[in-house]
């Protein structure tokens, strides 16, 4: 008599499963307002409470926003801003690109940085918080959030300060929600 031993090996290299644009329901960026706060070189955000908090949807296939959707960001304040994801299912998705934060970076494409300053909320430079403080006022301005799938070793080549570098092209969009701002003064945004 023989025994044989039969036994199912997994590679270490399972591929993972990718949320992707097609795999997700909706998507929203949040705005909120924040107070800066430098002391000792060290920058702090805290909430402000009983400030507006904005906030555009992008759902169905083109991923556009309402019809005349747009935000009213304030020169001299600063938001945090935070994407938030759902899949078919409803659950709330956006975790997965922190997940995997050696192949995510988000871009905000269309405003250079004489105009909004912006700093990743991570560690990672992934994007999904960020904190953006308006520094000049503009008309309807047109941004574009990018989520970008990277290769680790293209990660480790990007920087925090590659916010808004619209020549970067690496990797695959993993997102890509246009939407419309106006950087305003106080008193100037009359509809």
């Amino acid at each position: 008599k023989s025994l044989i031993w039969v036994t199912q090996c997994q590679s270490q290299e399972e591929p993972v499963s990718e949320v992707d644009q097609e795999q997700l329901s909706t998507a929203t960026l949040v705005f909120t307002p924040v107070e800066k706060i430098e002391n000792d070189g060290n920058t702090t955000y805290s909430p402000i409470a009983g400030e507006e908090i904005q906030s555009i949807k992008f759902e169905g296939i083109t991923y556009l926003p309402e019809v005349g959707a747009h935000l009213h960001l304030h020169v001299g304040d600063t938001y945090r801003l935070d994407l938030k994801t759902t899949d078919y299912y409803g659950r709330e998705s956006q975790q997965t690109f922190l997940n995997r934060a050696e192949n995510h970076q988000a871009f905000l494409l269309g405003a250079d940085n004489s105009y909004l300053d912006f700093v990743y909320a991570d560690d990672s430079n992934v994007g999904i918080s960020a904190y953006i403080t308006v520094k000049k006022a503009s008309n309807t301005m047109k941004l574009n959030y990018i989520m970008r799938h990277v290769s680790s070793s293209a990660k480790k080549q990007l920087k925090a300060s590659d916010w808004n570098n619209s020549s970067i092209k690496v990797g695959e969009i993993d997102l890509d929600l246009q939407f419309e701002a106006i950087l305003i003064d106080e008193d100037q945004h009359e509809h």
